[in-house]
């Protein structure tokens, strides 16, 4: 290993241990909050949230708009009971208070309104999205932060929309439209658990598309990474795999890169990223274990065995596996919406492959349709390796599957001639 490559190496650690420093402290930093300046919004939205129950399908029947409000009681229950007396254990330990003789929303309600204790642990997770639910319920009840998020959504949307036309980028455009109106979009701000990833995902892409479209290096391993990290400190394990698959698909298709360093690239990146996401995740087990004064080690096997192939469904192994990859594709819209939304489906594709077929050019890049390929396949990957996690959670870890269409339109731009960016032009028709 030459001089430079472990300089490269060093950098990285240090950058990651101050990241993770910098995302712990600003966590703990929400526990100085006094509970009383939370109390009223979080009543509020306790109260709020006990009109529905804690799933339920926002379009009736439709499996892909179900909304999981189980994970935002608990996520409300713990950002509730951190303690300013000891902040860096609460934070650390992630705990709230549990009863199994009624639903996470009833036990969020007594907690506010009797000021309950906690008696269970989450520690598993950093639950960073606190550091912004905190101080917002200081402000704002749990919809008024839905209302929020929605909003904060179509603003990211529209920058990437206007950036990537601006810079001739359509393909990008339309994959990036494509991709978020087949996994759903209009129902994701119904959901807090929903809503980081996406949010990270399009700050990622919006940033990827004015990096990559820049003459001047960039250190895209760097960027990944922090992705990595970011994503891993907001997310509940539900579409991780956006953050990393789009920006380098976006990346890919802006920078045209020859196939032989362009997988290369993309491997690096990929290992970037996964050692964000991996890396600060187990920060968060060291830390806990430090401060907690346990082996935690034991807790976090278990739900990690769970995720990867755990039977709390009763199905068996092999059903499982398959019906984790065809649950969630029937979850994209419009293919869960009954008769009508599989013929507008096979419609769909029958006019994807019929642009491709009669609208190809002769010389179209065989090796970014590889590279598209290879990485569209990621999200059933994912699905087959956490297939537990996936088969029980399908309906909203289908959205992993926008990376897919973001690939399969790229494909089809690629197949076409559509080049993008300036100066550029359409290759030979067929």
């Amino acid at each position: 290993m030459n001089k430079k490559i472990i300089n490269i190496i060093i950098k990285k650690l240090i950058l990651f241990f101050i990241t993770t420093g910098l995302l712990c402290v600003l966590l703990v930093s929400t526990a100085w909050i006094p509970k009383e300046a939370i109390r009223h919004n979080s009543l509020v939205s306790a109260q709020y949230l006990m009109q529905k129950d804690v799933f339920f399908d926002a379009a009736s029947g439709i499996n892909g708009s179900r909304i999981d409000r189980y994970a935002d009681s608990i996520l409300l229950n713990i950002a509730y009971h951190y303690d300013r007396e000891y902040p860096l254990r609460s934070v650390m330990v992630s705990a709230y208070y549990f009863t199994p003789s009624q639903d996470e929303n009833a036990n969020f309600l007594d907690a506010v309104k009797d000021d309950l204790g906690v008696n269970r642990q989450y520690l598993r997770y950093w639950h960073g999205s606190i550091l912004f639910v905190r101080p917002l319920l200081t402000v704002l009840s749990i919809r008024g932060i839905y209302i929020l998020h929605a909003i904060l959504l179509i603003l990211l949307f529209s920058a990437f929309l206007v950036t990537a036309l601006r810079l001739r980028q359509r393909a990008v455009a339309l994959a990036m439209t494509l991709a978020l109106i087949f996994t759903g979009i209009f129902f994701v701000p119904l959901s807090l658990e929903y809503t980081w990833n996406f949010l990270v995902m399009l700050a990622a892409s919006l940033a990827a598309l004015i990096l990559a479209s820049r003459e001047k290096p960039v250190d895209f391993g760097t960027f990944f990474m922090i992705t990595g990290m970011i994503t891993c400190f907001l997310d509940f394990l539900t579409t991780e795999t956006l953050t990393l698959l789009i920006p380098l698909l976006i990346i890919l298709k802006v920078k045209k890169t020859p196939f032989k360093e362009a997988w290369k690239s993309s491997l690096y990146r990929a290992f970037c990223w996964g050692f964000g996401y991996a890396g600060i995740w187990a920060a968060k087990w060291g830390l806990t274990a430090i401060v907690y004064r346990e082996n935690v080690i034991p807790y976090v096997a278990e739900h990690i065995g769970e995720r990867l192939g755990g039977d709390l469904t009763g199905v068996s192994g092999l059903t499982m596996i398959t019906r984790a990859v065809t649950r969630n594709i029937f979850c994209l819209f419009p293919l869960g919406y009954g008769g009508a939304g599989a013929v507008a489906a096979i419609v769909i594709i029958l006019a994807g492959a019929y642009i491709a077929y009669v609208y190809h050019v002769n010389d179209f890049d065989r090796g970014s349709i590889l590279l598209f390929a290879l990485i569209g396949i990621v999200p059933f990957i994912r699905f087959l390796i956490l297939h537990n996690h996936s088969y029980i959670h399908y309906f909203f870890t289908y959205r992993a599957l926008g990376s897919t269409i973001f690939a399969l339109v790229l494909i089809i731009a690629c197949l076409t001639g559509e080049k993008g960016g300036p100066g550029s032009s359409p290759g030979k028709r067929r």
